[in-house]
């Protein structure tokens, strides 16, 4: 009698032509999803009113209003002002600026970071391990508890931040700083939590058999893998608060907006060509120190 055979021997052997048939794009689910992502960008195309044609009738305004009225001066944005004392304080406020966002950035990953550990199933398991109903729903309730707090913290806009923040402590850098920790701490709580989320579980596993404490497992374990990826996220979003900061002077919370806003506002539009030079080459700095960093971590 001849031995029965093992289904893994007789499934269908792997073929370019079978491998060719599955990275296909017409199957039906790949075009069912196209016919149904093609609609909803179609409706929201039409609800939100938008037009090409009226795009191509309102350049001639957008060019009026970048070459300016030639009989205001200051009013054209090219060529940008090139006052010695206003580009000093242009900088100066720029600097102010990149402090805010650093100072942000600190307090933010020190909310975010313990934050992010709450909102990771895996950490949560090797904080409060058991399956018992109680450990079940004390982790599901912490869980959706710092997800709760994140999504808030980062659902609502710097500048609304801000606001609040500038009744509650006044004008200045200080309700800046506030309100990019606040927006930041709740995006780097997702961003965190998804990385540890992706860890590969076998040094957890063995370390927790060895009885090591929580926080033992988390340098050692979690850490040392989502190192990359934390360094990668706090750049990033370094380089996100110092744009975000260089908008919010626009509600007096400190910073080279503040001088933006205002010469916007009184159309002294070779300033503003000015100020947004300098913020593109701040930003473009950082990007290149960022990679720097990036190349010694990642």
């Amino acid at each position: 009698m001849n031995p029965p055979k093992d289904k893994k021997m007789t499934s269908i052997p792997i073929t370019p032509e079978s491998l060719q048939k599955k990275a296909s794009p017409f199957q039906w689910q790949t075009i069912l999803a196209f016919v149904i992502l093609s609609t909803i960008y179609l409706v929201s195309w039409n609800d939100t009113e938008m037009s090409v044609g009226s795009l191509v009738d309102g350049w001639g305004h957008m060019r009026s209003y970048i070459v300016g009225n030639p009989e205001i001066e200051g009013s054209n944005f090219f060529p940008p002002s090139f006052i010695l004392y206003d580009i000093n304080r242009y900088l100066q406020a720029m600097y102010e600026t990149i402090e805010m966002a650093i100072v942000a950035l600190f307090l933010s990953i020190a909310v975010g970071f313990p934050l992010s550990l709450l909102a990771s199933r895996n950490i949560l398991k090797i904080l409060i391990p058991g399956r018992s109903m109680s450990a079940k729903l004390l982790r599901r309730t912490m869980y959706s508890g710092a997800m709760l707090v994140a999504n808030v913290f980062r659902s609502i806009n710097e500048i609304v931040w801000a606001l609040l923040f500038v009744s509650a402590v006044g004008l200045g850098p200080m309700a800046g700083i506030l309100a990019l920790a606040v927006h930041t701490a709740g995006v780097l709580c997702k961003l965190l939590a998804e990385g540890n989320e992706a860890i590969d579980p076998g040094p957890v596993e063995a370390l927790t058999a060895t009885g090591a404490s929580f926080p033992k497992i988390i340098v050692y374990a979690v850490l040392p893998q989502t190192m990359p990826h934390f360094v990668s996220m706090v750049l990033y979003r370094f380089e996100s608060d110092v744009r975000s900061a260089s908008i919010l002077g626009f509600v007096g919370a400190g910073g080279i907006g503040f001088y933006l806003f205002d010469k916007v506002r009184a159309f002294e539009n070779a300033d503003v060509t000015t100020i947004i030079i300098i913020i593109v080459v701040t930003v473009w700095l950082i990007d290149r120190l960022s990679a720097v960093i990036r190349k010694k971590f990642i």
